[in-house]
């Protein structure tokens, strides 16, 4: 299994991940109001009615379906990030050496714009270098003639004037071919709600669900024919 195949296969396993928790939770709420209205009609019935073993097995099978979304939350919850101190530099340099044959094979050049002495940041740096693969994955997905991808780094300060950075910002720009206006609002929707099949429908997905756990938040900007910039802004 060569290097891209073995990104895409681990893009789809966090997909997976990412696709059973949302169906969970899509479960779960329409099932609770299932058994509020279930033990709210107090179902009674003479005895020997036959109906009285049916509403005890609809109970059952409810509390059934309960448990089996709790263990599939559980088992999501089991990807919660495990946090160290991550320098972020150091795993960008890390991905362009990771994906160097992919960029060169595709035309596209890689440029590292990476504040020197960046603060470390508090994260899990296999659940980030998984974010940063899937923004370099898809910026190649962009770029099918070939073209130029920036990854840049800096400290940001408080804007009221502050001393302290704050906050780091990771940006990830391409020279594709951009999004629509309507692209750029679904870019980020839940998995269920996406009609793309591939790509950048998981890959965002699972961009924000890993920026989000990390505290932080996802910015898009772009247009037809003027590329894109995808920001990753990390509290620090």
């Amino acid at each position: 299994m060569d290097v891209e195949e073995q990104l895409r296969q681990n893009e789809t396993l966090s997909a997976v991940g990412l696709l059973a928790a949302e169906v969970a939770h899509e479960i779960r709420n329409p099932l609770t109001v299932m058994k509020m209205l279930y033990h709210s009609l107090d179902l009674k019935f003479p005895r020997g009615d036959p109906r009285t073993e049916d509403a005890k097995i609809m109970g059952q099978k409810m509390d059934h379906l309960n448990r089996i979304v709790e263990q599939i939350l559980d088992f999501t919850r089991v990807n919660e990030p495990v946090l160290t101190e991550v320098n972020l530099n150091q795993l960008i340099d890390d991905l362009g050496l990771l994906t160097r044959h992919k960029l060169v094979q595709q035309g596209i050049r890689l440029v590292r714009d990476l504040q020197p002495n960046l603060p470390l940041v508090t994260a899990d740096a296999t659940q980030l270098e998984q974010a940063f693969l899937n923004l370099t994955l898809n910026a190649v997905d962009a770029m099918p003639r070939g073209g130029r991808l920036t990854i840049s780094t800096r400290a940001q300060k408080p804007r009221a004037g502050g001393v302290l950075a704050k906050q780091v910002v990771i940006e990830f720009i391409d020279t594709g071919g951009g999004m629509s206006e309507e692209q750029r609002k679904r870019a980020f929707s839940s998995m269920l709600k996406s009609t793309k099949r591939k790509g950048t429908g998981l890959g965002l997905a699972i961009v924000r669900r890993v920026v989000e756990a990390h505290r932080g938040k996802v910015e898009i900007k772009s247009r037809p024919g003027k590329g894109t910039l995808i920001s990753i802004i990390l509290p620090l």
